[in-house]
């Protein structure tokens, strides 16, 4: 059944991201500014807006761990920010934006940009008892936009979301189960909150590593972080451009 928000055209666009060197291109070139007031003051995250065409773009990202001085990664975090950022930027459509690990075996490559499909899911939430292991896998809905994919020339695929960056031989079981093209961090609880509030979200993600090749998750993702971040900065623009005067349903 189509809703009347589906029938309302974009006007509230949020971006979600968690990490500095992700969004800053983003900031920059579409000339966002920080609004100080935009989320509660005693949470790290932290709101870039502009009025790009008739579209409020709010990009949101994660901020900074005080003890530490790292992004807030992690689905924790990006779960607060989903919430906070539905109920004080009342968002017409979510992207999560960002970086994630990838399947050369699936047809990725470094700068590979994936959009999400079907739904979300946990590959890390082992809970073997009835009833909970489907639970902790998750399945949110992902927002249909299978249109704006060909359109805009992305693949697609099932976003698979986990609290570890390393690689571990029991969650790439799962990842393989759901067939899932990218493995990330924030995902996953940035769509439960999304699917609480009954917002439509997608995911937008840039391969830094390759999980089936025989390298170290880590060392790769610094490795081709700024290149990977920079493919997303090209199609996060060309998104917010062919937003422009369409409806949620137009995307699908």
């Amino acid at each position: 059944m189509i809703t009347s928000d589906e029938l309302k055209p974009i006007n509230n666009l949020v971006i979600l991201m968690a990490m500095r060197d992700e969004a800053q291109p983003i900031i920059k070139s579409l000339e966002l500014k920080e609004n100080l007031g935009a989320l509660h003051v005693q949470l790290p995250m932290r709101c870039y807006q502009n009025q790009i065409g008739r579209i409020n773009v709010s990009l949101v990202i994660a901020g900074i761990d005080d003890r530490h001085q790292v992004d807030n990664i992690g689905s924790e975090a990006a779960t607060l920010m989903a919430y906070e950022s539905i109920t004080q930027l009342q968002p017409d459509l979510i992207i999560s934006a960002g970086t994630a690990g990838g399947f050369a075996s699936r047809g990725a490559d470094i700068g590979t940009i994936y959009v999400s499909e079907e739904h979300f899911v946990y590959h890390d939430r082992h809970v073997p008892i009835k009833g909970y292991h489907d639970s902790s896998i998750g399945k949110y809905p992902a927002a249909k936009v299978s249109r704006l994919a060909k359109n805009l020339h992305l693949k697609t695929g099932i976003i698979s979301t986990g609290s570890s960056l390393e690689k571990s031989d029991k969650d790439i079981l799962v990842i393989d189960e759901h067939n899932a093209v990218a493995k990330e961090m924030e995902a996953a609880g940035i769509a439960w909150v999304a699917m609480l509030f009954n917002i439509p979200m997608m995911a937008l993600k840039s391969i830094t590593n390759l999980v089936d090749h025989d390298n170290k998750s880590e060392s790769e993702f610094i490795k081709n972080l700024s290149y990977a971040s920079q493919c997303l900065h090209d199609k996060v623009l060309e998104i917010v451009d062919y937003l422009q005067n369409k409806t949620v349903q137009d995307l699908e």
